[in-house]
């Protein structure tokens, strides 16, 4: 079940990801496409997911990219809902909501140990200074929360500060659940 799962996502995005280039037709832009927190995301763990099906994936990259997902569902529902990220519907809905749900699922359905989950908070830090970095460049942000142009610096600061606190909190319920069940779960087998 866990497999079938995992190819439930993996074919989830790779419909998503298809669905949105042929629905964009002219108007899709590689690079501002893959300077989404969302598509990165998805994409991510759907690499993970998919590997997962053919054999064993490191907890830690599992662990990556449940927290991405948590948090990129729980950004989209948060501070984006309602607003027009240029996302037609079906991707939309797959890739802020179904696929977010799936892997966090199947982590729980799933856990294991992990350790120095931290760790998992470079990527998105590194993702922060990207977008600040390459918007005044570009003059495209992916996110209206990101874009100082509007309400200034000060709010994008805030904004991103309540983002890092979701981060943390996520990266370590995450962590917490995946050692607490998988440690359950090692204790069940081994008393059967």
């Amino acid at each position: 079940m866990i497999k079938l799962l995992r190819m439930v996502v993996f074919l989830l995005v790779l419909s998503a990801e298809v669905y949105l280039v042929v629905t964009l037709g002219e108007k899709f832009e590689p690079a501002n496409h893959l300077s989404y927190f969302t598509v990165l995301s998805n994409v991510f763990a759907a690499v993970v997911a998919l590997l997962g099906v053919f054999g064993p994936v490191s907890a830690q990259l599992r662990g990556a990219a449940v927290l991405y997902m948590a948090t990129t569902g729980i950004v989209y529902w948060l501070l984006l809902q309602g607003i027009d990220v240029q996302t037609p519907a079906y991707a939309n809905w797959v890739l802020h909501t179904v696929v977010p749900i799936l892997v966090v699922v199947e982590w729980l359905l799933a856990p294991e140990r992990t350790r120095r989950a931290w760790i998992w908070l470079s990527f998105p830090l590194a993702y922060l200074v990207y977008t600040l970095v390459r918007g005044p460049i570009v003059g495209w942000y992916p996110y209206p929360f990101m874009d100082p142009r509007q309400n200034g610096y000060g709010t994008v600061l805030l904004t991103c500060v309540f983002v890092a606190v979701v981060f943390g909190v996520l990266a370590y319920a995450v962590s917490w659940a995946g050692n607490k069940l998988a440690q359950k779960r090692s204790a069940a087998l081994s008393q059967g």
